[in-house]
């Protein structure tokens, strides 16, 4: 996203408490990671499950079950997960999807300061995400939506892999430099 339209939309966030500090939160950052985790391993079940007749014949489930809309769905939320964690990592708490990946993307990619926190004061210079990662968060919330509220769309099992593939790497791009910010701490651990 362009520069000047972001920092217009941060600047709105901001004012209108959609994205706060919140020194707290850095203690729940784990149980966000643990969720995004988990949020990757039922994408997977699911679209195992999918695919697999004799899977479906042992669970009583009808051949003809495609479930791909639901590993859009929890692939989605497997980024969310870690965004939001990586955001707690720096005493960050966002209150929409929308501010959370202008969020991340003002803070991690433009490597703009949100907020003047001791936490952000605090990491070092390691911290980078590559634009492509917050293109990424956003094509997986455009498809979630469109998984998640339209009856009349059929999802392809072509567009839940491509999203899984997104949130795997997304997943685990974002857990590293949450490592390294920890590592950046002095006395604290995730």
């Amino acid at each position: 996203m362009k520069k000047d339209l972001l920092k217009l939309k941060i600047d709105g966030y901001l004012k209108d408490g959609d994205i706060y500090e919140d020194k707290n939160f850095s203690s729940l950052v784990p149980y966000y990671i643990n969720k995004a985790r988990h949020n990757l391993l039922t994408a997977n079940l699911i679209n195992k499950i999918s695919e697999n007749v004799q899977t479906k014949h042992s669970l009583s489930i009808p051949d003809d079950y495609m479930a791909f809309d639901w590993v859009i769905v929890a692939g989605y939320y497997a980024m969310f997960h870690i965004a939001t964690a990586l955001l707690g990592s720096i005493g960050i708490r966002a209150r929409t999807h929308e501010s959370l990946i202008s969020a991340l993307e003002y803070q991690f990619v433009n490597k703009q300061t949100l907020l003047e926190t001791e936490l952000i004061k605090n990491i070092s210079e390691a911290k980078n995400l590559e634009e492509q990662y917050i293109n990424k968060m956003w094509t997986a919330k455009s498809k979630r939506t469109l998984a998640h509220y339209k009856a009349e769309k059929e999802i392809s099992q072509k567009d839940a892999l491509k999203i899984l593939d997104y949130a795997i790497n997304f997943v685990d791009k974002l857990h590293e430099i949450i490592l390294s910010i920890e590592k950046g701490k002095s006395g604290l651990s995730f």
